[in-house]
């Protein structure tokens, strides 16, 4: 498993992003793994993460995988079809690697014998220095909507905020593929993209590509933080239209307003672990520039209550609240109705729990899933009642399609 991020995001508090620079930590050899399928498997996990061993050292092991969007759904007690709900594996060793300074780091828990470091190093020299037989192709996408189905759906979520049921309606849209990508490299995606908080993991049931730009939670000691995005404009094709599209995007009101709905909804999801009176938008409508978008964001943050584990406040939480609209229940009720397939591991949440005291999670949006069979990567946007199906239309394509060309 590697998590890419920009700068040094991942684990960093009121960390701004960096245009240029990354950090990635690579895990691997994990001592335990965990597929999970049922919610009372979620609740064993969610225990076996507690029982984790505390380490005083920097990030160097830990529970590391991914909740999936139905994980959130089974934790309301809403179906979730014949869908995987997590992965997550125990990790006792961590390699930091920093592109900036050409620096590679070890780190291992306290307890981990010696002749198994050893063993470790050793076979990560050997995978290191193992020829590479992935060379990056384009892939075959297929969109499952032509622009009339988008619209009926698109329409169809009019009628329920019209109607009062919701305020705002995330609406996603799946490509498939039916290569098999399993094996492919995410080097040259995380080259193009430079996400903020990227991340790859390959098990035997899926292969997850990230190049997200979202923070769902980072939890630091008693420190929690989640740093919701909604708004997007495009990429100009000159700096002139680029900074004018960045400029549109900052002075919105609709953004705004959609913006303000996620960040009251956050508020709201991180106050359940929270000490009272805690939780606090520290920024509101920041833009951020990425790779193929600008995107409006808010930065929330509170003090957690001790009594209380870092999985507890992030399984509270799912699914994040800035890719289901809100309120969020009635949301995801409409969502299940609409939308062509289950969301799967596209909309959940990759990370880890670190033994050090740590944990940090994105949103796994701009993410292909791959299986033996095929691939799927999914675009969205929340609709709001002065929403347009055309821009929303566009939106998507702004947001995946340098995913859907670049060779990988």
């Amino acid at each position: 498993m590697i998590l890419y991020g920009s700068h040094n995001n991942w684990g960093q508090l009121n960390n701004p992003l960096a245009e240029n620079g990354a950090v990635a930590f690579l895990l691997f050899a994990p001592l335990e793994s965990c597929t999970v399928t049922t919610r009372a498997q979620l609740h064993r996990l969610q225990q076996r993460i507690k029982e984790m061993p505390a380490s005083h050292k920097v990030f160097s092991g830990g529970w590391a995988g991914y909740f999936s969007y139905e994980a959130g759904k089974a934790l309301m007690n809403l179906p979730t079809g014949d869908v995987l709900l997590a992965e997550f594996s125990y990790y006792p060793m961590v390699i930091r690697l920093d592109f900036t300074s050409d620096v590679c780091e070890a780190f291992w828990q306290d307890d981990l014998p010696e002749e198994q470091v050893e063993q470790r190093l050793m076979q990560l020299q050997q995978l290191s220095t193992a020829p590479s037989d992935s060379t990056p192709a384009t892939v075959n996408w297929l969109q499952l909507w032509d622009q009339q189905e988008y619209s009926a759906a698109f329409n169809r979520i009019q009628d329920y905020l019209h109607a009062g049921d919701c305020y705002q309606v995330n609406l996603t849209m799946p490509f498939v593929s039916t290569q098999n990508l399993t094996h492919r490299s995410p080097y040259s995606l995380f080259q193009t993209f430079n996400p903020a908080f990227g991340g790859y993991m390959q098990t035997p049931h899926t292969t997850l590509f990230s190049v997200s730009p979202e923070r769902f939670i980072c939890i630091s000691n008693e420190h929690m933080e989640t740093r919701p995005i909604k708004g997007t404009s495009a990429r100009g094709c000159d700096e002139h239209t680029d900074l004018e599209n960045k400029e549109w995007l900052r002075n919105s009101a609709k953004n705004q307003a959609e913006n303000l709905m996620i960040v009251d909804l956050l508020r709201n999801d991180m106050s359940f672990y929270a000490e009272p009176h805690s939780v606090r938008v520290d920024k509101l409508f920041d833009i951020e520039t990425h790779a193929n978008v600008h995107h409006m964001v808010s930065t929330i943050s509170a003090v957690k209550r001790p009594q209380y584990h870092a999985v507890d406040a992030v399984m509270a939480a799912l699914p994040g609240g800035s890719i289901t609209g809100a309120p969020k229940r009635r949301a995801m009720e409409i969502i299940d109705e609409l939308e062509v397939r289950s969301r799967g591991a596209y909309c959940g949440a990759m990370g880890f729990f670190g033994n050090h005291g740590i944990s940090d999670f994105n949103i796994l949006i701009r993410t292909i899933e791959a299986k033996a069979d095929g691939a799927v990567c999914s675009g969205g946007g929340g609709i709001v009642v002065d929403s347009s199906a055309q821009e929303e239309w566009q939106e998507i394509f702004s947001k995946v399609k340098r995913i859907l060309d670049t060779p990988f």
